[in-house]
């Protein structure tokens, strides 16, 4: 059996130990709540169900949908999880989830394209539109980008807010994907104006200096001035200006959403590659360069955390760790962007 067989056996594998008759859930073992239908997680897992074509498997897709919409909140809100038994919503913690809402939308929206359910897709319009006018609303200056809270995301409690680039693709894939299925013009329209936004903003350049898109020009320039252009899409920005450091999600959602240019991601492999080479490891971190105690966000690490511990030590979770989910997202982009080799070389890390 090659490499590629055995491991998408095994991926399979886990999907079906992580299936429940409520959809799938994060993790098989019931450790910090993951035994749970995650919007985030279930809908990944969904998208790799309709990838297999196995016929259990969506229909695990169809649940965890289901089990979503089923306690959607008052204003439109995607609870961040829900228990199996339905019993125990949370709509997160210290603050609510930006992009549980977001992969919702594009879950339904790919369920709906495989299995052309044309009676489930008219039966979750009313959620998408509820879904979409709450992302809107996030837009609180009506400028076109979401707002992402301090934990309002993937991200839990690492030290990222403001104008979160995952968060933006995901709500262009959101709205592209249900103006699409929905033939909505409005939606399609606003997803190409958030694109050409994003490829402006999260990725200063000399040429862009004077863009009208510009959407923060003193720290577009301040940073063009400072520390030339990236060597990669930068991971958010805010009134306080950019973050530098390096978002494994938000590459992997860009090659999905062919943000940039071929130079842009001949640019960004190269620092991938070169990555890799310094970590000892092919597998993608959530965030580098890894934040050590004694610096000012340690410190947010101090205080902005559950469960007791901190669990972004040095080196683990999204302080540095490596996810093997981020990377087989990454891997996605590259082979659809014809780069099968890389892509290859990925999976057998």
């Amino acid at each position: 059996m090659t490499a590629e067989s055995q491991a998408y056996e095994r991926s399979l594998a886990m999907l079906r130990r992580c299936l429940s008759p409520a959809g799938f859930l994060a993790s098989p073992s019931d450790v910090d709540n993951y035994a749970r239908i995650w919007a985030r997680d279930g809908i990944i897992s969904g998208l790799a169900a309709l990838a297999s074509g196995d016929a259990s498997l969506v229909d695990g897709m169809r649940r965890t949908l289901l089990t979503l919409a089923q306690h959607q909140g008052p204003h439109g809100e995607i609870p961040s999880n829900v228990t199996v038994d339905g019993k125990q919503v949370s709509f997160g913690r210290l603050v609510g989830r930006v992009d549980a809402l977001l992969w919702y939308v594009v879950g339904v929206c790919a369920y709906s394209r495989h299995t052309n359910d044309t009676s489930y897709k008219e039966a979750s319009r009313s959620t998408i539109e509820r879904a979409l006018f709450l992302a809107g609303c996030w837009e609180f200056n009506n400028r076109g980008l979401l707002y992402t809270p301090l934990s309002g995301n993937w991200a839990d409690e690492y030290v990222q807010q403001g104008y979160v680039l995952s968060d933006l693709l995901l709500y262009e894939m959101a709205l592209r994907s249900a103006g699409t299925l929905f033939t909505h013009d409005e939606w399609q329209s606003k997803a190409d104006t958030l694109h050409q936004a994003l490829t402006i903003n999260y990725w200063p350049r000399d040429s862009f200096r004077d863009d009208p898109l510009v959407y923060h020009p003193n720290a577009y320039r301040s940073l063009l001035s400072q520390q030339g252009e990236a060597e990669y899409w930068l991971p958010a920005f805010s009134p306080a200006g950019y973050l530098r450091s390096f978002d494994g999600l938000s590459h992997a959602l860009a090659l999905l959403a062919d943000l940039g240019n071929s130079e842009q991601r001949q640019r960004t492999e190269t620092y991938v590659q070169a990555l890799e080479q310094q970590i000892g490891s092919p597998l993608l971190p959530a965030f580098w360069p890894v934040i050590q105690p004694g610096t000012p966000e340690w410190q947010t690490f101090e205080v902005n955390h559950l469960y007791g511990t901190i669990k972004n030590q040095p080196y683990t979770y999204h302080n540095g760790g490596l996810w093997p989910v981020l990377t087989g997202l990454y891997a996605a982009g590259l082979v659809y962007h014809g780069l099968r080799n890389r892509a290859e070389h990925l999976l057998r890390a």
